[in-house]
């Protein structure tokens, strides 16, 4: 009875599993007083989340929203995503704890974490003596920690002043005094204040700052928040306060305080207005210069060329659509030049020390088509931008390259076009003999394959059946587990002493199927070497 019971116990158990549903555990049961132990909900990828509260409280306990990560695993070619949400567990002093009830809405539903356990141990005892190395470089283990003015996240710019579209930097930086630099990280549910900014945000690279720093006359170190950076870009004139938002501080063990959560300073910016600009400004602000190449020196009449235009420097292109209708300022000038493509590129690096940005190189791709003979040379054009290093309007010279226009190409004949049509049609004539004769050489292949296999597999049962006849032969068909009339049909094909390859050619089409099939049952039983 338990033996029948026990498939259907782990079908049971596993339901759960295939369907998806949420998982609830710990990172760890048991830690020391100090230790990171978080309370994690799992859920599929495409589960909506709404979280009903950041924080629950038990008793002596409570558990505060930490952050939620999505982790992909690819296997057998196919991508499976979930969520973990975590809430990290914070208590008063040692101890065995029941941890919160914590609540979500999944997809709509509400749910609630099951009953668990979690246990906090005293922290070892260490060496307190005068003068000893415990005291120097440990003695700031209250876990009331260091004051609030003691630490800072402090949104720092590369600039304090900029001009309308000028980009900038932007960046968190921990400042710190009378601790070891305790760990900190974003509270990834408090959005990021950056008003009339168009921001990008970036992420896997390391920066290098000052690592001590005055702050309102008093010393600080520093510590870079490296996993994340933004490139802001101001749409607006005016006075700004940018990157306001809330940051998780914990002290590590050798200066343990338990998390705090704390806003970060806003850094202050200026954004000054654009000067009058000229008629024909195209919307770029940085530093650039510009290559144009690709064209043929001669053409045809009627038919396109192509023309290229590089731009390349540091700032903001982003405007730029068309560089060659920027420089006339109507997009009805040069009818017959038109944009075909255009390609950003670009690469965030250091371009000069101390300043951070992007690297531009924007490509621009143009079709030509001459309307009359002779050269063609729409001579210079200007390209306008604003210097944000110089505080005014720059120019950038565009020199298109003369190309010489022939006469059109002269059409076909009727002969000429008359042979072209006859020449398309034998090449379909000969294109489809050669693909029937590749059809018909591919079958044959296939089929003669079949035939060689078919017969291999009747030798192999020959040689099992060995001098099994009649009752004998039929019983340890049947021992194989095959059915009475595919153990008569192999024994009425091997009544007389004909090999089976022979008996195949014949028998008819079902019997020759039924025959095959009880072969590769036989020959693929894991007991067809057994003696019977």
């Amino acid at each position: 009875m338990n033996r029948k019971c026990l498939p259907f116990l782990l079908l049971l158990f596993s339901v759960p599993l295939i369907a998806g549903e949420p998982k609830f555990y710990l990172s760890q049961s048991r830690a020391e007083l100090g230790d990171p132990v978080f309370a994690v909900f799992e859920l599929e990828g495409a589960t909506q989340v709404r979280l009903l509260e950041k924080e629950f409280h038990g008793k002596g306990i409570k558990a505060v929203y930490w952050g939620m990560e999505d982790n992909t695993t690819i296997l057998n070619y196919k991508a499976y995503r979930k969520k973990m949400l975590k809430y990290r567990l914070v208590v008063s002093g040692p101890g065995k704890y029941e941890v919160p009830e914590i609540s979500l809405e999944l997809d709509g539903k509400r749910i609630r974490s099951a009953s668990l356990v979690v246990e906090f141990g005293a922290k070892p005892p260490g060496p307190r003596g005068p003068g000893s190395i415990w005291n120097r470089f440990f003695s700031n283990e209250s876990e009331e920690g260091p004051a609030d003015g003691d630490l800072k996240v402090v949104f720092q710019l590369d600039k304090k002043e900029v001009w309308m579209g000028q980009p900038l930097l932007g960046f968190y930086a921990l400042y710190y005094r009378n601790s070891i630099r305790p760990y900190f990280d974003r509270d990834p549910s408090s959005s990021i204040e950056f008003p009339y900014f168009r921001s990008e945000i970036l992420s896997g690279m390391s920066l290098n700052i000052p690592e001590t720093v005055l702050y309102d006359g008093v010393p600080y170190e520093t510590f870079p928040y490296n996993k994340e950076f933004f490139v802001l870009t101001p749409l607006k004139p005016g006075e700004y306060s940018l990157g306001s938002t809330s940051f998780h501080l914990e002290g590590q063990l050798q200066s343990y305080f338990h998390m705090r959560t704390i806003r970060s300073v806003p850094g202050k910016i200026r954004v000054k207005p654009l000067l009058l600009a000229p008629p024909n400004f195209s919307g770029a602000v940085g530093r650039f210069r510009i290559e144009t190449g690709g064209s043929p020196a001669d053409s045809k009449l009627g038919e396109p060329f192509l023309l290229k235009l590089n731009l390349q420097g540091k700032g903001n292109l982003a405007p730029v659509q068309d560089p060659i209708r920027s420089s006339c300022g109507s997009p009805d000038c040069f009818p017959e030049i038109t944009l075909v493509q255009s390609v950003p590129q670009r690469e965030f690096k250091e371009l000069d020390p101390g300043e951070y940005g992007f690297r531009l190189n924007y490509s621009y791709t143009y079709s030509v088509l001459p309307q009359k003979q002779g050269l063609w040379n729409r001579g210079t054009l200007s390209f306008v931008y604003f210097d944000p290093y110089l505080g005014n309007y720059s120019q950038l010279s565009i020199s298109l390259p003369t190309v010489k226009v022939g006469p059109p190409a002269p059409p076909l004949s009727e002969s000429n076009a008359e042979k072209r049509k006859d020449a398309g049609w034998k090449w379909w004539f000969w294109g489809f003999v050669a693909l029937a004769v590749s059809c018909a050489a591919y079958l044959g292949l296939y089929q003669w394959k079949k035939i060689g296999k078919r017969v291999e597999t009747l030798k192999r049962l020959d040689e099992w059946i060995g001098s099994k006849r009649g009752l004998v032969l039929k019983h340890s068909v049947l021992a194989k587990g095959l059915s009475e009339g595919e153990a008569a049909l192999l024994a009425d094909c091997k009544s007389k002493e004909k090999a089976l390859t022979e008996m195949y050619s014949k028998l008819d089409p079902a019997s020759k199927i039924r025959l095959l099939g009880s072969a590769k049952r036989i020959l693929n039983d894991p007991r067809q070497n057994e003696t019977i």
